[in-house]
């Protein structure tokens, strides 16, 4: 890879780690589902500029929703509905670090799930191993950090759930979008976008606060979906064709590092030792895991929607 691929794998890694502060500046002035909601309808919008300043391709292929809304719709609730607004209601009592960290764990899910959804699919003995030392990085985050507080628990689990909605999703394009490459990323993930945002939108009405959001909020949700969102998806794209997926996701295991940094330096959050070795287990089992098998293509495939 260039210097120039390097630093843009950096810079993703630093805004998907950034995507958790926003969330835990938001929830000051936002509902959990409003945070989801405006995220998704944000970040939609600003794809939707993009594919239409595209043309070509990206704008054909706006009308493949019509062909086949089942996928569309299960990719949204997936990858966008259900792992945005699980993410918010999580960080609403836990750390927005580790909850960066606990969002990470969608690659040790994929491999739970491959042999039962993918039957072309077998965890190998070195996989299981991976598989064995990311869910014990886990259970180290979870048992050190929320074992004695019950919602702090429910909100981690909420933060895992999150990360099983990411897993699945990533076999809803591989088993419905296996023509991908005819319909650019952007569209297909404007469509989940759109649905993510249809599918919060009426608890993000219930739940509005009854006074106006600030200067301050308003400027964090719009970064967090234009920037943080939209861009971030685009940026990704951009070095799967530079660089190819299996390198374009190496970003992914320096997101929950970022996290934790910005947690620490701009929230006051502390950096405990379980978390750091929990995090170092994650990423070593996720990686092992993914890369240690012999239907190597078909995995790296997959991993085209994440859940930061």
């Amino acid at each position: 890879m260039t210097l120039r691929q390097i630093c843009l794998l950096i810079l993703l890694s630093a805004l998907w780690g950034g995507v958790f502060l926003l969330i835990k500046y938001a929830l000051v002035d936002f509902s959990a589902s409003e945070v989801a909601f405006l995220r998704s309808a944000i970040g939609a919008l600003g794809l939707l500029a993009i594919v239409l300043v595209m043309k070509g391709d990206a704008r054909a292929a706006l009308g493949d929703v019509l062909r086949r809304p089942l996928p569309a719709l299960l990719l949204g609730a997936l990858a966008i509905g259900g792992p945005f607004l699980l993410i918010a209601l999580g960080e609403r009592t836990l750390p927005s670090g580790l909850a960066g960290v606990l969002a990470s764990t969608s690659p040790i899910f994929i491999a739970i799930f491959a042999p039962f959804i993918d039957r072309s699919e077998r965890i190998s003995r070195r996989q299981g191993v991976g598989l064995i030392i990311g869910l014990l990085g886990v259970a180290l985050v979870v048992g050190a950090h929320f074992a004695g507080s019950l919602g702090q628990l429910l909100s981690a689990l909420a933060l895992l759930g999150a990360a099983v909605g990411g897993a699945l999703s990533s076999f809803v394009v591989k088993i419905w979008y296996r023509d991908r490459e005819s319909i650019p990323a952007s569209t297909t993930t404007f469509f989940a976008l759109s649905v993510g945002a249809l599918m919060t939108l009426p608890v993000a009405v219930i739940t509005a606060p009854r006074e106006l959001p600030d200067a301050r909020a308003v400027l964090v949700m719009l970064t967090l979906g234009l920037v943080f969102t939209a861009g971030t998806f685009m940026l990704y794209y951009s070095l799967i064709n530079q660089v190819g997926e299996e390198r374009a996701t190496i970003a992914q295991y320096f997101a929950p590092a970022f996290a934790l940094f910005y947690g620490a330096l701009l929230l006051g959050e502390s950096i405990t030792v379980e978390g750091v070795i929990g995090l170092i287990m994650i990423i070593v089992g996720a990686n092992v895991t993914l890369r240690g098998g012999g239907n190597h293509r078909s995995r790296s495939k997959r991993r085209v929607f994440l859940t930061h």
